[in-house]
């Protein structure tokens, strides 16, 4: 038997054989729409070789979207690290009370012009945090142009003058901190005279220069106005220690050894009751045992603390 095409359409799309039609509504009890007469026309099918031709449309287009992406990919990278595009020109350090920004950016090794996405923030952090200086140090990438350096600076407790004429900050546990633009603007106590063999690129300071630092570390822990009132502490061999004043510059001798925490006490009692009377101290003699001598510049003075 021959089937012409329009035969074979309607023997394959016949309302009976369609699902959920005729068939099956007449096997439910309903009526089809071909026994109420209604014409249905025919989907012609798609002959064999359009179907072909398409698939090759297809294939061949998601051939090149895939191409087009892997592109794209590939490229995206180097577009956003490109050296034209996020160039840094910019370094903005917060939290620093000695240390410039050039400074600064000394530590981080960095170059003005460098890409800022090829910056690696943790290096940078690093690299400031190395300096004794530093504490800590918390860096930020700020787009287009910026990095940004928050910095807890390590404080300075006294400025040590050695013999080769170099001005050496040190802190109070005796860490030897680099020199910086603005180390001469500090205001700490000096310490001068004999303060042993080390200079500035030793890594701790010496024996006698911590012995100070322990004593005007106590001195802040008895009062924070006695620390102040502290310019200078003299290491003077064979002699002990000399302590100089910022109010009138009285000359204290401290005699062998550094002041303990009770020696320290009796000798702000003794300077907070001499300013009371208005007194201005010359010198100031604490060698003697439950006896201090004063001399004020108008006279002299001697009495029990």
């Amino acid at each position: 038997m021959t089937f012409t095409p329009e035969r074979w359409v309607r023997r394959r799309w016949s309302p009976g054989q369609r699902a959920g039609s005729g068939t099956a509504r007449r096997q439910s009890g309903g009526t089809s729409r071909a026994s109420r007469g209604r014409p249905r026309a025919a989907r012609r099918p798609i002959p064999e070789r359009a179907w072909g031709a398409r698939r090759v449309a297809i294939v061949a287009s998601a051939v090149v979207l895939c191409a087009g992406m892997g592109f794209v990919v590939s490229k995206a990278s180097r577009w956003a690290l490109g050296d034209e595009q996020f160039p840094l020109s910019r370094l903005t350090v917060a939290g620093n009370r000695l240390l410039t920004e050039d400074e600064v950016l000394e530590l981080t090794g960095l170059d003005l012009g460098t890409n800022l996405l090829s910056i690696d923030i943790a290096d940078v952090e690093e690299a400031v945090e190395a300096s004794p200086r530093v504490e800590r140090a918390r860096a930020a990438r700020v787009l287009p142009d910026e990095i940004v350096v928050r910095l807890d600076e390590r404080d300075p407790a006294a400025i040590v003058a050695t013999g080769g004429g170099a001005w050496i900050e040190v802190t109070e546990d005796g860490l030897v901190l680099p020199s910086v633009e603005r180390t001469s603007s500090v205001d700490v106590p000096l310490i001068t005279g004999a303060v042993g063999a080390f200079d500035p690129d030793a890594a701790a300071a010496s024996a006698e220069v911590v012995a100070v630092l322990e004593m005007l570390g106590e001195a802040m822990r008895v009062s924070p106005a006695l620390w102040m009132e502290i310019s200078e502490v003299r290491i003077a061999p064979g002699s002990g220690l000399v302590i100089y004043t910022v109010a009138d510059g009285a000359e204290i001798r401290v005699g062998s050894g550094a002041l303990d925490s009770r020696g320290l006490r009796r000798l702000w009692m003794v300077l907070e009751d001499l300013r009371r009377r208005g007194g201005e101290v010359e010198s100031m003699d604490l060698g003697f045992r439950n006896q201090v001598v004063v001399r004020l510049k108008s006279g002299s003075t001697r009495g029990s603390f």
